[in-house]
């Protein structure tokens, strides 16, 4: 049974795993699949440990960097998988991530759903205005991580003109799930009604909970836990 269970793992449940995981991301530079646990657990459809190493990783235009994943207890349709279908995973994963993010990385992330999303909504508050109805357009082109801070400079056009705008701020996060922007600093060349604002909150969801995170020299280290729905 541990030879049979071996073959499986080798022939079918890791490139099968390396395809589904290639299918979840647009691009990814180097994946690694490690599938260890015993021949009657993965034999009846569930592969006790995972891990994954990933380099160069762009999942919904963010680009991930380097991107370490362990998950526990995958259930999965193996009856299928062996005749030659798709993966699927039958019940939610938990997974623990450890993910470091450069300044190159995120700058190249800047125009991705989540971080775009998320610096409207940030405008929106210091412009004053209705985030859904935007009279204002902003153009990031660079990306500063120094301890504890990021800078970010880019170009803000309202009011009929074009002017250089830079904020700068901290990041932590609180309750596992909600990103804090705080101490946040405003420069700009016009008056902004919000200008005056300390502090911004990023809801990233129930399914994700970040242990710790940290601003470092060059770059970002985040680790924590995202559940993986089927």
């Amino acid at each position: 049974m541990a030879n049979q269970s071996r073959g499986i793992v080798g022939s079918v449940l890791s490139p099968a795993c390396r395809v589904w995981l290639r299918s979840q991301v647009s691009h990814v530079d180097t994946l690694q699949v490690d599938i260890q646990g015993g021949s009657r657990q993965i034999l009846g459809g569930t592969i006790p440990r995972a891990t994954v190493v990933a380099v160069g990783a762009i999942y919904q235009g963010l680009s991930l960097g380097s991107i370490d994943l362990v998950a526990e207890n995958i259930r999965i349709n193996l009856p299928q998988v062996i005749k030659g279908q798709p993966l699927r995973l039958l019940e939610p994963i938990a997974v623990t991530a450890d993910v470091k993010f450069s300044e190159r990385d995120l700058q190249a992330s800047l125009a991705a759903p989540l971080l775009a999303q998320a610096m409207n909504d940030l405008l929106a508050q210091i412009l004053a205005t209705d985030p859904h109805q935007q009279n204002w357009h902003s153009d990031w082109h660079h990306l500063t991580i120094a301890p504890q801070q990021l800078t970010l400079q880019g170009n803000l056009t309202t009011q009929g003109q074009t002017v250089p705008i830079e904020i700068s701020m901290g990041i932590d996060i609180q309750a596992g799930h909600i990103l804090l922007l705080d101490p946040i600093a405003i420069t700009c060349a016009i008056d902004l009604p919000g200008s005056d604002i300390h502090s911004h909150q990023i809801d990233l969801g129930n399914d994700v909970n970040i242990t710790k995170l940290q601003l470092l020299a060059g770059e970002l280290l985040c680790q924590g836990h995202i559940q993986v729905n089927p």
